[in-house]
């Protein structure tokens, strides 16, 4: 999808993402101090990082796109869960939101011709359309979050969260070969 179209589809895409991957991974087994948790998601950060400039990038700035992301998805992660106290098991705030945002960024500075990228973007322009998106993203997010807990509820009864959600709503649990 980074391509943005099947004629844009080519081989410096493809290694912008597996360098991207590799940079995430290194900098997350580093900064993540071998947590696994941490080096498989530090993958996925690279690969989110890299998707807005994949197709103008140089490979050596993917890699520094990606490893920018894995240290920005320990150091989110960590910040999120100690420091906020926010329940964000999976880390979708600091995977997708933070290294999305700096993707976004990132695809201004290393697409530029003066570090070897393709040409054609304008930093200036990534930074306002990359904040204009973050901004975007949390007023329709705190709209959707105040309309569905004031007319629908997010939240489980006791009982329910004794259950779990899997049965609750979907009447089948984690494992239900196991069941009788």
């Amino acid at each position: 999808m980074s391509a943005q179209s099947l004629s844009g589809i080519s081989g410096l895409v493809a290694v912008n993402s597996l360098m991207a991957m590799v940079g995430g991974v290194l900098a997350a087994l580093i900064a993540g101090r071998n947590d696994p948790g941490f080096v498989h998601n530090g993958a996925l950060a690279g690969l989110v990082a890299v998707c807005a400039g994949s197709d103008v990038m140089h490979p050596v700035g993917a890699l520094i796109t990606g490893a920018i992301a894995g240290l920005i998805f320990v150091r989110g992660f960590t910040f999120t869960q100690e420091r906020l106290k926010i329940d964000d098991v999976l880390g979708v705030w600091p995977l997708h939101g933070l290294c999305g945002l700096w993707g976004g960024i990132a695809a201004g500075i290393f697409g530029l011709k003066l570090l070897w990228g393709m040409g054609g973007v304008n930093l200036l322009s990534q930074i306002v359309g990359s904040v204009g998106t973050v901004i975007y993203a949390l007023v329709a997010g705190s709209i959707l979050y105040f309309l569905t807990s004031r007319f629908i509820g997010i939240r489980l009864t006791d009982e329910q969260q004794r259950r779990g959600a899997d049965l609750t709503f979907h009447h089948i649990g984690a494992n239900p070969e196991g069941e009788v």
